[in-house]
């Protein structure tokens, strides 16, 4: 995307690459261990890609690839993708907004495949047109599907408040029971609910360009709500959201963050807040951390 419109917008770029990945597990191979490489040659320590195994799905097909095939593939790509350019990649996998036939098989493989590179489950999609809703900003089949990942230890994050309204973000932690936030620029619309956020130390992935190119945030507005986390000393990173639609990697995004007036120390904060957040296992945190804290030059206890 060239210049700013919608999340609908935004969102349409996946029917251009989907049809090219649908049911075809090579190449969902392939570009899995390719994304390895683009994100070892972009300076990445650590990376949570997240997709939906159920888009990727043709029902067309005689030999129609599962979602256990197309979620397998991904992994063969990441696990030869770190083995051979030193990067480390766990897989979110997503429910969408207005296609709750896809949220128990979600659940389904994130128990599944827990220890074999899922970390995660998400809910993405178009907020828009919550604004005015009077009523729950999840159906009942998204909360039951997240009470049973809670259940079962399934770590949660959810899209909210990016351009929905800050009702998304209070459900999303009461209802959901997230353990980050996609986005939550609109959370500063409800400044108890902020307040609350900042003392539990909540997380929100923010994503600089995507904020703008959806029209999250406001090209009238010059104060960004990326900056308003980083003077409180919210728990947020820095993140690429998609590449493939922003054009961007996350040097672009700090070198807008810093036309913003954020400086080094920031983002470096930002990707310690990350690794803190992410959805590794402890001992896998601590040696990433470890790493992170020697090139940031942090003495370690």
């Amino acid at each position: 995307m060239a210049e700013p419109s919608d999340l609908a917008e935004f969102l349409s770029g996946f029917q251009h690459t989907s049809p090219a990945l649908t049911g075809d597990i090579v190449a969902m191979e392939r570009v899995a261990l390719e994304f390895c490489e683009d994100t070892a040659a972009n300076g990445c320590l650590y990376v949570e890609a997240r997709f939906c195994p159920g888009l990727l799905v043709n029902p067309a097909s005689q030999d129609e690839a599962s979602t256990d095939d197309i979620l397998e593939a991904v992994l063969r790509g990441l696990q030869r993708g770190q083995a051979e350019f030193g990067v480390t990649v766990r897989v979110i996998l997503c429910c969408i907004r207005g296609l709750p036939h896809l949220n128990k098989d979600v659940l389904r493989l994130c128990e599944k495949y827990k220890d074999k590179g899922v970390v995660a489950m998400d809910i993405a999609g178009d907020e828009g047109g919550l604004e005015n809703s009077e009523s729950a900003m999840f159906d009942k089949n998204v909360v039951a599907t997240f009470d049973e990942a809670r259940r079962l230890c399934v770590n949660r994050t959810v899209h909210a408040g990016e351009v929905g309204p800050a009702k998304c973000v209070d459900q999303a932690l009461s209802l959901l029971h997230a353990g980050r936030i996609g986005h939550g620029y609109r959370i500063l619309e409800d400044e108890e609910l902020y307040q609350k956020c900042l003392k539990a130390r909540v997380h929100f992935e923010t994503c600089p360009t995507s904020s703008i190119l959806t029209g999250a945030q406001p090209t009238d507005i010059f104060y960004h709500a990326i900056l308003k986390f980083a003077e409180d000393g919210a728990n947020f990173s820095i993140n690429s959201d998609d590449p493939m639609v922003t054009g961007t990697w996350l040097e672009q995004e700090y070198d807008l963050v810093r036309s913003w007036g954020l400086n080094e120390t920031h983002i470096i904060r930002g990707n310690l807040n990350g690794l803190r957040s992410s959805f590794l296992p402890e001992v896998e945190k601590k040696a990433l951390l470890k790493k992170l804290y020697n090139v940031y030059h942090i003495h370690m206890d």
